[in-house]
């Protein structure tokens, strides 16, 4: 461990995805009660999909609105 501590930072990031990966989605499994949300807000989206904006407006908009800066 405290060798990939001590090693670069492309290494560290290198290091976390491999083992982000090894954890596999099977090890997180979804609730019922979050599958169900999905769910809902995907037909809600295929209902009208041009009522919906990217995350990155939505994101603009918000640090503009409480004065933050990206």
């Amino acid at each position: 461990m405290q060798e990939i501590l001590n090693d670069t930072l492309e290494n560290k990031i290198e290091a976390v995805e491999r083992i982000w990966d090894s954890i596999g989605a099977t090890a997180m499994p979804v609730e019922d009660l979050e599958l169900s949300i999905a769910k809902e807000r995907f037909e809600e989206y295929l209902k009208c999909p041009g009522d919906n904006i990217a995350w990155e407006d939505a994101k603009a908009k918000l640090m503009k609105k409480y004065g933050f800066s990206d």
